[in-house]
């Protein structure tokens, strides 16, 4: 496999392999944490001149705190790439998962979830925290009105498709799109929540794919196996 390997449309990336993937991802960490510790430093210098002002002390030190716990869930998602042991995978839901994730921005979601309900083996932590990641993404970008997420059973398989309307990506936003800390232009930095989608769908036997949505837009489909459930 290559360094980016395109989906069954030629478009997306399964998983960021390769050295310029690593050494790209090497330097997104490297910005992160810096960002990280500039807001530490900066304010830790800051509440240090204000030892006298109870209000102004507690400003720079909550400040510190939230720049902490940053780091340390950027810490935490990259343990989860980096991990090369087994998940604990369920049969679940895909419908559960997909209301989950879309829960708390049903103004701006339309969800238009099979009637089979079909069912997958995933692991929860990571299937709600990778569709979580992918939705967060879409609404965070200013252009976006509306959200629509469907499942479908496809013979042996359920596609799940998340799409939107807002700016639609370049064939080469469209290629980095799943690279960590890409931005694409008008859109946010996606940080590692698509890569998690990506090495969800390749830790579960299934891929993911990204494309342009008529007449503009985001399209980006994660199609998994069935599970076989016991009646």
């Amino acid at each position: 496999m290559g360094e980016s390997e395109p989906g069954p449309d030629g478009k997306g990336i399964l998983h960021p392999e390769g050295m310029q993937a690593v050494r790209d991802m090497a330097a997104g960490i490297v910005h992160e944490v810096n960002n990280i510790l500039g807001v530490i430093i900066g304010n830790a210098h800051l509440a240090k001149k204000s030892l006298t002002d109870q209000a102004g002390l507690e400003k720079y030190i909550s400040e510190v705190r939230g720049a902490a716990e940053e780091g340390r869930e950027l810490m935490r998602q990259l343990a989860v790439l980096a991990s090369d042991d087994s998940l604990r995978t369920r049969v679940l839901s895909l419908n559960d998962l997909v209301t989950s994730a879309a829960s708390g921005l049903k103004g701006r979601v339309q969800l238009d979830l099979s009637g089979e309900d079909p069912a997958v083996e995933l692991d929860l932590w990571l299937a709600q925290d990778a569709l979580g990641s992918l939705v967060r993404f879409m609404t965070e970008t200013s252009a976006v009105s509306s959200i629509r997420v469907a499942t479908r059973v496809v013979g042996s398989a359920v596609a799940l498709t998340v799409e939107d309307d807002g700016a639609t990506p370049t064939d080469k936003e469209l290629r980095a799109l799943f690279a960590p800390y890409a931005k694409a232009e008008r859109r946010p930095k996606p940080g590692v929540g698509l890569t998690k989608l990506a090495d969800l769908a390749a830790r579960s036997g299934g891929h993911v794919t990204a494309s342009a949505r008529e007449p503009n837009g985001l399209r980006v489909v994660l199609t998994l196996p069935l599970a076989s459930v016991s009646k």
